[in-house]
């Protein structure tokens, strides 16, 4: 019986072992074929497949990093290919994760049996074995945990996609997606973190040192762990040496003098500009390197001449500044600074750059460079500076210049250089309001609110722009009418656009740039003139003087600087010539002295002989002469004859009767009409209709009485004595009688309607 037993059992383990050896191939055929279907039926991440999107990092002009914009993946991730990854890294990072990656086909089965081994010794370890491709697999996935069923189907995928990809590819996405800690993915990312280089520049000994970063990128800190990232570093290198790519001499040199790593570099420098930068991109902004415009040196300075203007201002009242600098050649942005002191810092997280405040003067150059242009004005025409000038022709508007005096008759160039504000609204009825208001939006000055809302007004300042826009007109001047928007990144080249021809450009530019123009409001060699340097300059300020504006530009450059405050508060009369144009100056002399900024040139085009009281050609009463610049063809033709008497007494037509009969004839001028003549009334206009609001109170609707006659006017409506020259103004059609004290009267009716509750105008009755 026992000899039985042994038997049958003989009999049947060699029946179990046949059995095995004759299904083992159908098991591993089973095995085999269900790998091959996971293979086929798993698909491969989609972060895997797609295209890696880094984060954006801007470079200023000298390729130092200014920028970096975090995600919430990776504080830096900058994708690069297999070759910008430099000489050494790729083999490196290879011999440290995985020496037999060139030899086997995803999965690697010697490590898989030495880490099953080191699973049964150290139970639930279960590292060690990926691959570069499983790896790659894993950074795709973003997986953080560790399980078995994350090993099986990541070496599925890993051999789908040794299938599907060389093995340059699959490195370079494998590398592309590593952390080398503080939150930099990629090599290149980490290059320019710790060496301030690309890691197509990278040493050996550099390359070595990053490839054993990402196996504990917290451990290796190179910033908060730096003897850590040493020691790790040494041991790669002895790595290397054991796999026979470091031969023991190289070993002991490299070891011996570790690379140095840079300190960490601060997270932003000159935000201003980086914030006008990306907001120039409409949020479209790509995650790869870019070259910026920016000048490290002029942006340097101009931070700190703003942050030493508002310090030398020293006013609570005065606590934001903003500066832009721009190349004129190719409208590149060189510098860009917004600066807070005091209760300002308050709003320094808005960049004065960017924010629209009113433009004050700075407009009227544009005006009067369409007026030129147009051939509707020269440089020598005549405009009446007086009290009556704009009433004329925008009834009911009645500005003041900055100094609340009249000059009378003034020439474009004094009006312009004195930036005399009545002149600048009659070239503005010239030129047109719609056309000129739409001509300043092709200089690139826009604003949110229409002409119906801002009238006649926005020529003085009333419409808002932006220091980055005003400082890109200007330039715009300064390539002789050629606009173009701002340039921020050196791949960028706009076309320009012709908004205005040389010739008229050229005649603003040296109006502009005359000392003897501005002599009158400015003084003679004020902060405006730049000793040996000649430059083109408008100054600016807002109403309350909330805003003082500063620009100007020579050959090369176009400098715009803003203070005042972005919370609106006035400055308290404090003048643009010392709060602004210090700092415009400073940078001026700077660009000049550091970078080779050149003045500009002086017209060579031929000058007429004119009168420097009419703009006309001489006469033998003409009290002084000057010689001016015109288009072609625009020459006077006519004597300054009619504006003297026998006697040399200077005679100025009817228009001017108000200003003669003032306190502001300086010229001791008499109108060339008689005391028999009737008086004219300038406003209101004859025919005129008026809009009461019933929304409003009645004593913050009246009109302004104005006629020309010499002395004291009686004035009557609807046959009642006015005490003042003023009329309230109430539904009905009103008769206006002026009497002059010669006698002479003159009537004007106008009709006075009403707006209804919903707005519309009513009919009175």
């Amino acid at each position: 019986m026992h000899f039985r037993q042994k038997r049958i059992i003989r009999l049947a383990a060699k029946a179990c072992a046949t059995g095995i050896f004759a299904i083992f191939p159908l098991v591993l055929w089973l095995i085999s074929a269900a790998i091959e279907i996971s293979i086929h039926s798993k698909p491969l991440p989609d972060n895997l497949l797609g295209n890696l999107n880094g984060t954006p990092v801007f470079l200023d002009r000298n390729s130092h990093v200014i920028a970096q914009l975090p995600t919430n993946e990776a504080r830096v991730h900058i994708p690069v290919s297999l070759e910008e990854m430099g000489e050494y890294l790729p083999s490196a990072t290879i011999a440290l994760e995985d020496h037999r990656f060139n030899r086997h086909r995803g999965v690697d089965l010697y490590a898989v049996f030495a880490a099953a081994y080191r699973s049964i010794v150290h139970p639930g370890h279960l590292s060690g074995a990926s691959t570069v491709s499983q790896q790659a697999i894993k950074l795709a996935d973003r997986r953080k945990g560790r399980s078995l069923y994350s090993k099986v189907r990541e070496s599925i995928l890993a051999m789908k996609l040794e299938r599907k990809w060389d093995k340059q590819k699959i490195l370079e996405a494998y590398i592309n997606r590593l952390d080398y800690g503080n939150r930099r993915i990629g090599p290149e990312a980490a290059a320019w973190a710790y060496f301030g280089k690309p890691a197509a520049s990278l040493t050996l000994a550099e390359s070595i040192y990053l490839a054993g970063l990402p196996q504990s990128p917290t451990r290796y800190n190179p910033w908060l762990r730096p003897a850590n990232a040493v020691t790790k570093y040494r041991r790669s290198l002895k790595r290397m040496v054991e796999l026979g790519q470091l031969s023991e001499a190289q070993d002991e040199r490299l070891a011996l003098t570790p690379p140095a790593v840079q300190k960490k570099s601060p997270p932003h420098r000159a935000p201003a500009f980086v914030d006008a930068l990306v907001r120039s991109m409409d949020g479209h902004v790509e995650g790869n390197i870019e070259q910026t415009t920016l000048d490290p040196g002029i942006q340097y300075h101009a931070e700190n001449f703003l942050a030493e203007q508002l310090a030398a201002v020293n006013r609570h009242d005065v606590r934001n500044a903003g500066m832009v600098v721009i190349e004129n050649s190719s409208g590149a942005v060189r510098a860009l600074a917004s600066a807070a002191s005091g209760e300002g810092q308050d709003e320094g997280a808005f960049n004065a750059a960017l924010v629209a405040r009113h433009a004050g003067s700075t407009l009227k150059p544009f005006i009067y460079l369409m007026a030129i242009d147009s051939r509707k004005l020269t440089a020598a025409s005549l405009l009446p500076d007086t009290q009556d000038a704009v009433a004329c022709v925008f009834p009911g508007y009645e500005p003041d210049n900055y100094n609340r005096k009249f000059s009378g008759p003034v020439r474009m160039r004094v009006a312009l250089g004195n930036s005399l504000n009545v002149p600048a609204v009659l070239a503005l009825h010239k030129v047109g309001p719609r056309p000129a208001f739409e001509t300043l939006t092709r200089w690139g000055l826009h604003t949110e609110k229409k002409l119906e809302e801002l009238g006649a007004g926005f020529v003085l300042g009333n419409r808002k722009v932006r220091l980055l826009d005003l400082a890109c007109a200007y330039a715009g001047l300064a390539r002789s009418g050629l606009a173009v928007p701002p340039v921020f990144l050196t791949r960028q080249a706009p076309a320009p656009q012709r908004v205005a021809s040389a010739p008229a450009v050229e005649i603003i530019t040296d109006i502009l740039a005359d000392d003897r123009a501005r002599a009158a409001s400015f003084g003679y060699n004020s902060a405006l003139q730049i000793s040996g340097h000649r430059s083109a300059v408008k100054t600016g300020t807002s109403s309350s003087h909330r805003d003082a504006w500063t620009v100007g530009f020579d050959r090369d450059h176009t400098v715009a600087v803003w203070v005042g405050n972005l919370n609106g508060q006035t400055m308290n009369g404090l003048s643009t010539i010392d709060c602004a144009t210090p700092a415009w100056r400073r940078m001026m002399v700077h660009l000049a002295a550091r970078h080779g900024s050149r003045p500009l040139q002086r017209s060579t085009k031929p000058r007429t002989t004119i009168d420097s009281l009419s703009g006309m050609l001489p006469v033998k009463q003409s009290q002084s002469l000057t010689r001016e610049l015109f288009l072609p063809g625009t020459e006077p033709r006519e004597s300054a004859g009619r504006f003297y008497g026998p006697e040399g007494k200077i005679k100025l037509p009817a228009e001017y009767a108000l200003w003669c009969n003032s306190k502001f004839n300086h010229l001791l001028a008499v109108t060339t009409g008689t005391p028999d003549n009737p008086p004219l009334i300038i406003n209101p206009k004859n025919g005129a209709t008026f809009v009461v609001d019933d929304q409003l109170p009645a004593e913050q609707q009246a009109i302004a009485l104005k006629c020309d006659a010499a002395g004291d006017v009686t004035w009557k409506a609807n046959g009642k004595h006015l005490p003042s020259p003023f009329l309230s103004l109430s539904p009905g059609t009103w008769h206006i009688t002026a009497h002059a004290v010669n006698g002479k009267t003159s009537k004007s009716t106008i009709r006075v309607l009403t707006s209804g509750p919903s707005g519309q105008i009513e009919k009175s009755h």
